[in-house]
């Protein structure tokens, strides 16, 4: 559907249809209403029901996907905190309804039907576009089922398809609609605003002492101090620890072989193929090559084109998975310009041109840099684990921070006067706070006199901290921060000012009188007009603005806060228009798809709230929560 927006409707229709019609895509759901008991099952469908074992399948089929895709970095935990098992429950109960309430009313999938359809699936067949029944069990084997019970499944899934296609298939938009709906997009308004801002707003009364006093009372939310903290920590990391070690020549040289290994498996290739179908056409290929052929000549004697035989970017890792070891084995042995003598895979005999060489660029001092760097990283991690180790002895023994710093010849830090944000009470930030926000987090949750603890932050840094004194949430003194109530004293001011007059302007624009008159009135006030189309890209006008402008009617008025919190605009409809801009035949047909495809989710979307109450569907929260807690303690 999104293709559908790029390349056909300009972005003024597209954009309009996404605002209007994004709502009715999230249709589906289960409401709170139909949540119940349903004993030892997840869900009751009528008659039928999802067992325990169904839902626990499903939800491993689709973790186990997950997993794949993020390469293990998502948790059960993530995927039910995140919602998406939910998501897993309604889709499987929604498709397990539209299947039993095709099943009701007598729709039926024959054997026949089902075979041609397994036959035909892609992910079915083999290499050569043939059902493969050993691919067809494996798959079925894989999300946990017997061959016959994925066909029954796939049977249902037809039966729930043929249901629903049987109810929207007729489904088509009348040309009233259409036309409708391109009148309503291509709408003109035209509009005047004026700008009332709060800063230019000047002879204003100077507050006495009683007034500040008064407001800094009744705002006494905007005036407390944060909580202070002074803390002691120490902090152990890599960088710490890195400019000490040493490492020998004999290390970085070992290192770099290592490193030169790896720049080799990094290299790339691009290179041309021939393929034969046996050793015979293949080796006289190479006799001609050899003769003094050129490698173009024998690609076209094949049939074959210099670009349908062109490889580009192959690691040797791709080249092992496309062609095999010896072929690997074989390009990369060869120089650039030079071809390989015919090589076997598993789909014929193959000799390949070498046509590039791309290796790494790095050199040889660069490298044994990086293998010094590396090393002492390597040893900084070893130092900074036996470290804590120690630590983690001393912390047992009692030992203070103060004497853990001393004996283990690590720096003692405090930070005084500190919020939860790592400002002191001046409003400066501490620069030798970590910036990491778990330690401050945890210096804020640590009570004075807490024993201090080896925490972890990111990147394999820890730190242990100690709160020595906790200065309390606290309002600030009045004589303290007098000029901060004066300034926004008079900035609240000169806002209420500007809404009192602004209040006055809407009244006299609602009885008639132009906006562009009314701002002559005063020097300071800004006017303009503006013609916008309902989707206007061109950002004339704020968002907020322009979705204002199409809500008033002709004469109307509306106050609104300026963008910048600086006062306040005040908008006025002046006219609309309907111009005559029809669509082109291609994008006529391609909003009546959309449409169409809006009424047809509408209809399933309201035969499935149909299908909730009739059947009923009942939820068995308990059930689902079951399912997960039996799933974690087996793989605990």
């Amino acid at each position: 559907m999104l293709q559908f927006f790029r390349n056909g409707l300009t972005s003024y229709f597209a954009t309009a249809l996404l605002g209007l019609l994004i709502a009715s895509f999230a249709l589906w759901g289960i409401g709170g209403d139909i949540l119940g008991g349903a004993g030892s099952k997840v869900a009751e469908i009528g008659d039928d029901k999802l067992t325990l074992n169904e839902y626990a399948r499903e939800f491993q089929n689709k973790f186990s996907e997950i997993q794949q895709q993020s390469n293990g970095k998502i948790t059960r935990e993530m995927v039910i905190d995140q919602g998406l098992s939910r998501k897993w429950v309604t889709d499987l109960v929604q498709n397990k309804t539209f299947a039993y309430a095709a099943h009701t009313i007598g729709i039926r999938v024959t054997d026949a039907q089902l075979r041609d359809f397994i036959m035909g699936v892609e992910s079915f067949q083999n290499t050569l576009g043939e059902f493969s029944i050993d691919t067809f069990e494996s798959l079925a084997g894989y999300r946990g089922y017997t061959s016959g019970e994925f066909e029954e499944i796939l049977r249902k899934d037809l039966e729930r398809q043929y249901l629903m296609t049987s109810l929207v298939s007729a489904i088509s938009v009348p040309n009233a609609v259409e036309k409708t709906f391109i009148k309503f997009l291509n709408e003109e308004r035209t509009a005047e605003i004026l700008t009332i801002p709060a800063f230019s707003i000047a002879n204003i009364s100077e507050p006495n002492e009683s007034d500040l006093e008064q407001y800094y009372s009744n705002n006494r939310a905007n005036y407390m101090a944060p909580e202070y903290r002074d803390i002691r920590f120490i902090t152990l990391s890599i960088k710490n620890f890195v400019s000490d070690i040493t490492v020998t020549d004999a290390e970085i040289d070992e290192a770099m072989g290592a490193a030169a290994k790896a720049s080799v498996e990094n290299e790339q290739r691009d290179f041309e193929q021939l393929l034969f179908d046996d050793k015979e056409a293949a080796d006289k290929a190479y006799a001609d090559l050899n003769a003094g052929k050129t490698f173009d000549e024998i690609i076209a004697a094949t049939g074959s084109t210099i670009e349908d035989a062109t490889v580009i970017g192959n690691s040797h890792q791709d080249a092992l998975d496309l062609y095999g070891t010896s072929a690997a084995d074989s390009i990369f042995a060869a120089d650039q310009g030079a071809y390989t003598a015919p090589v076997e895979t598993d789909f014929g005999w193959r000799i390949f041109n070498i046509t590039k060489i791309s290796a790494p660029t790095a050199t040889k001092a660069n490298l044994r840099q990086e293998a010094e760097d590396h090393l002492k990283t390597e040893k900084a991690i070893d130092l900074l684990y036996t470290k804590s180790e120690l630590i983690n002895d001393e912390l047992a023994a009692g030992g203070s921070l103060a004497d853990i710093a001393a004996n283990l010849n690590l720096k003692l830090n405090v930070a005084l006067n500190i919020d939860a944000k790592g400002y002191n009470s001046k409003g400066d930030l501490l620069p030798n706070i970590p910036s990491d926000p778990i330690f401050l987090a945890s210096a804020f949750e640590t009570l004075e006199g807490d024993e201090p603890l080896l925490e972890e932050m990111g990147d394999g840094e820890y730190f242990l901290v100690v709160v020595d004194r906790i200065t309390e949430v606290a309002l600030r003194p009045f004589e303290e921060i007098r000029t901060s109530v004066y300034d926004m004293w008079m900035a609240d001011t000169r806002k209420r000012l500007a809404r009192e007059q602004a209040n006055e302007i809407l009244t006299k624009a609602q009885d008639g009188e132009s906006l562009a008159d009314l701002a002559t009135t005063d020097g300071s006030m800004g006017y303009t007009s503006v013609t916008l189309a309902r989707n206007d890209q061109t950002r004339k006008v704020t968002r907020a603005l322009q979705d204002s402008i199409f809500q008033l009617d002709i004469g109307r008025a509306r106050i609104m806060p300026a963008a910048d919190n600086n006062g306040f605009v005040i908008i006025k409809l002046v006219s609309r228009n309907h111009p005559d801009a029809p669509m082109t035949a291609a994008q006529s047909a391609q909003l009546k798809q959309l449409l169409t495809q809006e009424y047809q989710q509408r209809t399933l979307s309201n035969y499935w709230r149909y299908l909730e109450v009739s059947l009923p569907v009942i939820i068995n929260e308990r059930a689902v929560n079951a399912v997960h807690d039996q799933l974690d303690s087996r793989e605990q």
